[in-house]
């Protein structure tokens, strides 16, 4: 009898330990899923699997390995959080779809070539603490012109469309898309990393800084559009294929300082001829390898940079160089642009003025067979000058633009701070009145009864319920009230252990993150009216078809809709305080909005929430005036709007938000902005306004 009650109470609890395996499968189901699409070892993301146009990294993950989503031409857009360190070699290597990416403060180190190949970026934001550099992180990104580097970064430091480290001693890289046909390398570099010249698109004349004494190994091979250099008297060593495989190549000026020149240096550059002086180590070197020679009596030293007036030059210190590491590929692992992988020859120190006395110095290019002068090649009817380099010999002509005031108003002050100091600053904000709220209501507790609260609770409820339904917006009408599913009311219930990402409410009032990502088949969801928080991505790609948005929720996080393609109608509260990027980015309520014509210029902006200018449609009007009684301008609001020139800023706008005027190519200046108070770093990514014009 004993045995068989043993047994009995064995199988019941096999039965229990059984059914909780099953749940605890459901409640993880998303998660499971999800980890198939990532390979990851320790907090290492090695390999990513799936198919996603958009991708959100774990936040468990600390280093992105080397060549995690190589070939993944799919992605367009992917979110790398607080908290990765590492993005190793090649990491995204052949991503030709991704546009943007943005490397949050914790990233230190980018290894070789980690967005090799990625030929429709356009918009990179390096965070404050990256100091490794690696060789050709960004080569062969066809479209990239410019990257923002945070101002309190000390290792890095972007200039004029080009790379360097933290002093400008090193020139990592001339990005390829870079505006201009001219670029002079200032005078503070002292070195080039391999492949700095790489498939440039837009660069024909190069000048090389006083300071520079060796042309290093692939430094200046494969150019693509670059036509002529003009190396400085400092030269004295032109390293192996340092100009190889140049066809677009045309002239060379090396000074006789110039001695050692490599037997490959200017392999597979066909259509080169050398300039220099009569009977000087390029003379002869020249002579040698059947490369057409060209002696000039004066040397060049009026080069301009035509891209001058689009970039204020930093003021950089006299530091060492070794403060900043450049990471370079072994034999197994060399960057893909080249023939024969190798690295960078870094070891070359600052020289001197080698100039031997008495040398002739060198020029132009008169006398050149079958060479077209740049002042011979017609121009459009409305352009009555340009700027023209050959050789390093500038002529510098007047052009037909009117002169135009960049930046804001003198007065302006502004924080400019990144999106991880403003989650900061919102959980401080959430918790203090969280705490002021409880407070509150203890003192009520003490002076009122039950009843009472209760009441007053209901007709305040009632109130703003009655409020806010101005607020609603569906396509074209009111959203109707939603009734959940079953599977959907099934999934109300959230895990009390879930944190809210950055902010500081309790597990029970968060849709964590990711919670019904890609469910297709949730097509109906209630939320709960005691969330105040819907996470990153929470309802991503699911089958959403309408969605009714409480009064209790205050933040809307990033992607929290996006590309919910089903999803017509939603209702957004005046309560809401906070709407990530990209919330609901690829949905059909979106599509909808933007899609509708007619109407004054004023029915252009979708306002929602508490005062969130959310997106903007107008396609003309190149002075913008924000409706006033807008508080914040939401992220990407007019991105890639290239036809606004100017924007009036009303004082209710407080705050503007990442990357809200990202690539409006053609705004030069804001007028207003008397209440503005935070701009969040990247806000005017890719167009002439600057963050250092918010005098903070």
């Amino acid at each position: 009898m004993k045995k068989k009650l043993i047994a009995l109470m064995g199988a019941a609890l096999l039965g229990l330990t059984v059914f909780a395996g099953v749940a605890g499968i459901a409640e993880n189901q998303v998660t499971a899923a999800e980890d198939e699409r990532f390979r990851i070892h320790g907090s290492t993301l090695t390999a990513y699997l799936g198919t996603d146009t958009f991708v959100s990294i774990p936040d468990t993950i600390k280093v992105i390995g080397d060549n995690a989503f190589e070939g993944k031409d799919q992605i367009v857009s992917i979110e790398i959080p607080e908290g990765v360190t590492t993005i190793s070699y090649n990491a995204f290597k052949g991503c030709t779809a991704l546009t943007g990416v943005i490397l949050p403060d914790s990233v230190t180190k980018i290894g070789p070539g980690a967005f090799e190949g990625c030929t429709a970026l356009t918009s990179v934001q390096i965070g404050k603490n990256v100091k490794s550099w690696g060789t050709g992180v960004f080569t062969n990104c066809d479209k990239l012109a410019s990257v923002s580097i945070d101002s309190e970064n000390e290792y890095l430091t972007a200039y004029n469309g080009a790379i360097y480290n933290g002093n400008m001693t090193m020139l990592y890289q001339v990005l390829p898309a870079r505006e201009g046909e001219n670029y002079a390398m200032p005078n503070t570099v002292r070195n080039m990393d391999t492949y700095a010249f790489w498939n440039l698109k837009n660069t024909k004349h190069v000048k090389i800084a006083d300071g520079v004494t060796t042309i290093p190994k692939y430094s200046m091979s494969n150019m693509g559009t670059v036509e002529d250099v003009s190396l400085p008297t400092t030269v004295t060593a032109i390293s192996e294929r340092a100009f190889a495989n140049n066809s677009a190549l045309k002239q060379v000026a090396i000074p006789s300082s110039v001695r050692d020149i490599d037997d490959n240096a200017f392999a597979g550059s066909p259509n080169l001829q050398i300039f220099t002086s009569k009977d000087s180590g390029a003379d002869k070197f020249g002579q040698e390898k059947g490369i057409p020679v060209t002696y000039q009596s004066a040397y060049p030293t009026d080069f301009m940079d035509s891209n001058a007036n689009l970039d204020v030059k930093p003021n950089v210190g006299t530091e060492d160089n070794n403060n900043q590491t450049s990471t370079t590929p072994d034999s197994s692992s060399s960057t893909e642009p080249v023939t024969e992988p190798e690295t960078s020859d870094n070891s070359s120190t600052p020289g001197s003025d080698n100039t031997p006395n008495g040398e002739t110095p060198i020029g132009g290019a008169v006398g050149v067979t079958g060479y077209i002068h740049p002042l011979d090649v017609p121009e459009a009817s409305n352009v009555i000058g340009k700027t023209v380099v050959v050789a390093g010999k500038a002529v510098i002509l007047m052009n037909n633009r009117k002169p135009t005031v960049y930046g804001v108003p003198d007065d302006v002050r502004a924080d400019i701070i990144t999106q991880e100091q403003e989650r900061q600053q919102n959980t401080v904000s959430d918790k203090q009145e969280t705490d002021d709220s409880t407070s509150a209501d203890n003192m009520s507790d003490k002076t009122e009864n039950t009843n009472n609260i209760s009441d007053t609770a209901d007709s305040d409820k009632e109130e703003s319920s009655s409020s806010v339904s101005g607020n609603s917006v569906s396509g074209n009408t009111a959203s109707a009230e939603i009734t959940p599913s079953s599977n959907a009311a099934d999934n109300t219930a959230i895990s009390s252990s879930v944190q809210a990402g950055g902010s500081s409410y309790h597990s029970d009032e968060v849709i964590p993150q990711r919670q019904y990502y890609r469910q297709k088949n949730l097509k109906d969801f209630q939320i709960d009216n005691s969330i105040k928080s819907i996470g990153r991505l929470a309802f991503a790609e699911s089958g959403l078809e309408s969605i009714d948005i409480p009064e209790s929720v205050k933040e809307i996080e990033y992607g929290a809709f996006m590309n919910c393609a089903s999803l017509e109608d939603i209702t957004i509260p005046d309560t809401v305080e906070r709407i990530g990027t990209k919330a609901f980015a690829g949905t059909q309520w979106m599509k909808n909005w933007m899609e509708l014509t007619g109407g004054s210029s004023k029915n252009d902006f979708l306002i929602v929430g508490d005062g969130i200018l959310l997106a903007y449609r107008g396609t003309e009007i190149t002075h913008i005036s924000i409706p006033d009684g807008v508080k914040q301008i939401g992220s990407e609001a007019f991105k890639d709007h290239t036809e606004i020139i100017n924007v009036d800023i009303p004082e209710s706008v407080t705050k503007i938000c990442a990357e809200a005027f990202r690539n409006c190519s053609s705004l030069t200046g804001l007028t207003g902005c008397k209440g503005l108070r935070t701009v969040i770093r990247g806000a005017f990514y890719g167009t002439y306004v600057s963050e250092a014009d918010f005098h903070n």
